[in-house]
């Protein structure tokens, strides 16, 4: 992986927008911190990650996305059609500042409250509302019922938008992502 820019700085973890050389595709790459309580953390959520990056192909789920999306056939459901953030890889860094596990995410774009923030506090318009809450939905009912995962944390910042084609042939063009808010959708939590 190449690490392009820093996305996100928190108390406990870092996001980076990276190329990975070996796909030649642009991932993020959640950076945990070297405590060993956030190794901990990071082991398990990578456990419920790669259940939500895997279950899309039971059969019970293609039926229910083609239904959802009203897909001409089951088979046309694909990862992207449960609407949660996909895990790609993930491995430990050993660095400067001591051992950090690393998590390779699909990049995703901004989240539901920097929308909120877009339309001042003021309500995001009925249609984007109503797209937007379909997605949530069919992401929960995919959780739920095929992951058997009941999300606790579920607010504006953890529901993420994907990047429009115009995003990501940005960052192709010049190795980063601007500040750019560009709307829907879809919607990942």
């Amino acid at each position: 992986y190449s690490v392009i820019q820093k996305r996100v700085w928190v108390h406990f973890q870092t996001v980076w927008l990276a190329k990975d050389m070996k796909y030649n595709s642009y991932v993020a790459l959640k950076v945990q911190k070297s405590a060993p309580n956030y190794l901990e953390a990071a082991y398990d959520e990578v456990e419920i990650l790669e259940q939500v990056s895997s279950y899309w192909k039971k059969d019970e789920w293609m039926k229910s996305a083609a239904g959802y999306l009203q897909l001409e056939k089951k088979e046309d459901a694909n990862m992207d059609s449960c609407f949660c953030v996909q895990l790609l890889n993930s491995f430990l860094h050993f660095g400067a500042n001591g051992k950090h596990f690393v998590m390779v995410f699909e990049i995703m774009g901004v989240n539901l409250l920097d929308i909120i923030r877009r339309y001042d506090y003021k309500g995001i318009p009925i249609p984007l509302v109503r797209i937007m809450a379909k997605q949530i939905l069919i992401g929960l009912d995919y959780l739920h019922r095929i992951c058997k995962i009941i999300h606790t944390d579920l607010k504006p910042e953890n529901v993420l938008l994907s990047l429009t084609r115009e995003q990501i042939e940005e960052i192709k063009a010049k190795s980063q992502l601007g500040k750019r808010i560009n709307f829907p959708i879809p919607v990942y939590i």
